[in-house]
């Protein structure tokens, strides 16, 4: 049950993350699980991100996705590479460039793809699933599958959970909201043709993935070679132009509600393009804040965020416990600048997980040094060192 005890003390707002300036004091929020749990709203004399120094580990990091490069960039027959992973999660990139000459199969979990950039088709055993920037693919644990990209330039993120993925709980904004399931793609069988997914033998290899390592198993003929299938365990897809936010006018809504997958470990979501709050008193971002329960990350799909100019393929981590939220000089310039009608454009991927998520050396290796994108005001695309 949603706890309705609360108590205030000293100089505070009556509403919560409204006109902050009316007190003269800076607004920090420190919450429980995310944003739905308990919470507590510090009004303080100082910005509790303006601190003089950080030790190693206690900032956020910034990470240059485009400098990620797995080896299936450069390698038909090359991997994705994981970038970051605890045992419930664990994010990788791939940037597949040319078709694979295998299969592959994961017996370790369901896999999400986010496809930041590219064109072409993930030939399943349910059916092809064509793709296209924007979308989520859904394969679950065990679907044999292989990917056919139609140019060179393919980015995506894929998102491997131990548990069984499903939507997040979206309360009591119906069946509808904030998409209608008939939007999802849903694949139908059809046999793959070109016969791409062959060795130099002419063999047809099954990359099966368990423990983390793969072992391939070999055909004389393509193992995709269904002709129906029924149930209710299937890939499909989900764009997030399909995805309609909910959105208020007077108040901005956290960006937990923007979560699309999730499961008691983790939750996986895209913040969406949607009009600026034009309410008088209206705060147009967060409060700055402590996520006391998860990790968060995040990657730019596309800009600007919240009015910076922020490098696409941008990779934020951000540990529990640390403050982060916009400066207080860049929240002051956005609400100077934006105008009834205007429109936030950002498209950011977000991943928060309950267990710490520790990046890889491979990732550690892109890190920018310098102001974090939601703190200093500048993107990591600048000249930070």
């Amino acid at each position: 049950m949603r706890s309705w005890i609360h108590h205030s003390r000293g100089k505070v707002l009556r509403q919560a993350e409204t006109t902050r300036d009316e007190l003269g004091l800076y607004e920090d929020m420190l919450t429980r699980q995310g944003f739905e749990g308990r919470d507590a709203h510090l009004y303080r004399r100082n910005e509790p991100i303006a601190w003089k120094r950080a030790e190693e580990g206690a900032e956020a990091y910034d990470f240059d996705g485009e400098a990620v490069e797995p080896t299936d960039l450069t390698q038909n027959d090359g991997v994705p590479l994981r970038v970051l992973h605890n045992p419930d999660v664990s994010i990788w990139v791939s940037r597949r460039s040319a078709n694979m000459p295998y299969s592959v199969r994961n017996a370790d979990g369901d896999e999400l793809y986010f496809v930041h950039e590219g064109t072409g088709t993930f030939y399943t055993e349910f059916g092809p699933i064509p793709y296209e920037p924007g979308d989520y693919v859904l394969l679950p644990k065990g679907t044999t599958y292989r990917i056919r990209p139609a140019g060179p330039e393919n980015y995506f993120l894929i998102v491997e959970s131990a548990e069984e993925l499903g939507f997040a709980d979206v309360g009591p904004f119906g069946r509808r909201a904030p998409f209608d399931p008939t939007l999802l793609y849903v694949p139908s069988p059809a046999l793959d043709e070109l016969g791409d997914g062959r060795n130099e033998d002419g063999e047809w290899p099954v990359r099966i993935k368990s423990g983390n390592e793969y072992r391939s198993v070999f055909y004389d003929f393509d193992p995709i070679d269904v002709e129906g299938w029924k149930g209710d365990l299937f890939p499909f897809k989900l764009n997030v132009r399909d995805y309609r936010p909910i959105m208020s006018d007077r108040i901005h809504i956290m960006p937990s509600a923007y979560a699309v997958f999730a499961t008691p470990s983790f939750m996986v979501g895209t913040l969406v393009p949607r009009p600026y709050e034009t309410a008088p008193d209206a705060e147009l971002v967060p409060a700055v804040h402590r996520n006391m329960e998860y990790d968060e990350f995040s990657f730019i799909h596309r800009g600007p965020v919240m009015g910076l100019d922020v490098a696409r393929a941008s990779i934020s981590l951000v540990p529990r416990g640390r403050h982060h939220g916009f400066p207080d000089q860049a929240q002051k310039e956005l609400r100077k600048n934006v105008k009834p009608g205007d429109r936030n454009e950002m498209q950011v991927f977000f991943v928060d997980t309950l267990r710490p998520l520790p990046p890889s050396p491979e990732l550690v290796d892109t890190r920018r040094k310098g102001e974090h994108f939601f703190e200093g005001g500048r993107g990591p695309g600048s000249d930070a060192t």
